[in-house]
């Protein structure tokens, strides 16, 4: 019997475990890196310091996992013999989407989303690098920055991890020309946005070998999906019992987050507002009829939102099918729109909150100052001992990449520049806060035992 479709790894080519697949030793590799360790210091929406207990990146990352493996796990619950042909076919595997969930946000910078706008203007405006993108670090970082084994980079995942983590699998468009456009909203199987740089493209195009150009492979689909469900239900449990988001009265505020939502999602390809606000009135009428008060901590709300997140999620779970062209797996329109309603409740009364954004504003200044101020230091003296430990040890691999190499030919700025947000995105919001105050003369914490020595 020859190996899975997908199993073999680009630098380890022979292995022998008796117990495990390929695919489970993927998932015990990332859960035992320091990269995603370092993901329970990294905000999902708000600050991870912040006093209530909130959602992180490691604990939303878990949720993705455990919900991409519920999805597989549904469809061979419900297959048939054609079923059980298309699954082959597809390469679908429960492994494999629950490593890219745990996987897919393992690249993202400190204070996340908020951060990858400032790197991204920080990068392009060195020539040659085609700036920031946090699903392309994602890659990066297990292709490249993690390190398990003195003889190759990365954490030598399969290809199928590999391709299943790619939620966007084409590197920027270079100019306006590209031919690229964008598909239905609703069409799971492309995305919008970019995955990958130029210094790692040898390893997406081995990732890629067996998926059509630009197409999401099916572990791919199934893992964004199970990213937009668990966004979309964990958050607004969060909001709620921080006192942000009346799940008792959304009536009174009904035609004001329809309107803003509408604003939001205008520029989204065959967006129709109506299936939207259907989908708005649907959640709406189950909060109302299930949530007495503005409580969170009484035993009725509580039992009421488990009853309503339980029913949700196997709504979506169940809006899965199998079809018999790639990428295989489509989801239901209307639980699209479902998912989309969701998510506007914590757009509407959380991230477009002033205080999230005057605390938002600060953090960009971090952001912008902390690569500021390492790119001096870098520049300066790029093998002074007075560097952090990684960030030498970063800077120092990049001059023995032929990838970035040949990527990014003879260029001490690009080199200085990826090293820097390299770096950057190793840190966890703590340390980047800590490290910022540091260089600039403001910090009160002693110079013995700090944590880059």
């Amino acid at each position: 019997m020859g190996k899975p479709l997908g199993s073999e790894r680009r630098h380890i080519k022979i292995e022998k475990d008796p117990f495990r697949t390929p695919y489970q030793r993927d998932r015990d590799r990332v859960l035992y890196s320091s990269a995603f360790r370092r993901l329970s210091g990294v905000a999902q929406v708000a600050a991870v310091n912040e006093q209530r207990v909130l959602h992180n990146r490691l604990t939303h990352s878990l949720k993705v996992a455990q919900l991409g493996r519920r999805l597989v796990q549904q469809l061979k619950h419900r297959e048939s013999t054609e079923g059980r042909e298309l699954r082959k076919v597809s390469g679908i595997r429960a492994d494999v989407v629950e490593t890219a969930g745990l996987v897919h946000d393992i690249g993202h910078p400190p204070f996340g989303h908020i951060a990858e706008p400032v790197l991204d203007a920080c990068l392009r405006r060195v020539e040659g690098l085609e700036g920031f993108e946090g699903n392309a670090q994602s890659f990066r970082i297990v292709t490249k920055l993690a390190r398990r084994r003195i003889d190759y980079p990365g954490l030598d995942l399969t290809r199928a991890t590999l391709d299943a983590m790619l939620k966007y699998p084409r590197p920027r468009p270079r100019s306006v020309d590209d031919p690229f456009a964008a598909p239905p909203w609703t069409d799971r199987g492309f995305g919008s946005k970019w995955g990958v740089y130029t210094s790692e493209l040898r390893d997406f195009r081995w990732a890629r070998k067996r998926t059509p150009a630009r197409l999401r492979s099916a572990n791919a689909v199934l893992m964004d999906w199970a990213d937009d469900i668990t966004y979309a239900t964990h958050d607004i449990e969060d909001y709620f019992r921080a006192g942000l988001i009346p799940l008792h009265d959304l009536r009174r505020d009904r035609t004001r987050i329809a309107r803003h939502a509408h604003r939001r999602l205008d520029g989204m390809a065959d967006f129709e507002p109506n299936d939207f606000d259907a989908a708005l009135d649907k959640v709406i009428e189950k909060f109302a009829t299930g949530i007495t008060s503005s409580c969170w901590d009484t035993r009725q709300n509580r039992s009421a939102m488990n009853a309503i997140t339980t029913s949700n999620l196997t709504e979506c779970v169940g809006a899965i099918s199998l079809v018999s062209e790639p990428p295989y797996v489509t989801v239901d329109t209307r639980c699209q729109y479902l998912v989309e309603a969701l998510k506007e409740l914590t757009w509407f009364y959380v991230i477009d909150r002033p205080s999230l954004a005057v605390m938002q504003k600060g953090q960009k200044r971090i952001v912008q100052s902390l690569y500021d101020r390492l790119r001096d230091c870098l520049a300066e003296s790029p093998k002074s001992p007075r560097l952090p430990i990684q960030l030498r040890s970063i800077y120092r691999g990049l001059g023995h990449d032929p990838d970035f190499a040949s990527a990014y030919p003879r260029s001490s700025e690009a080199r200085e520049a990826r090293a820097v947000v390299d770096y950057m995105c190793v840190l966890t919001e703590a340390q980047a806060v800590d490290l910022d105050e540091r260089l600039g003369g403001r910090s009160h914490s002693s110079m013995f035992g700090a944590w880059f020595s």
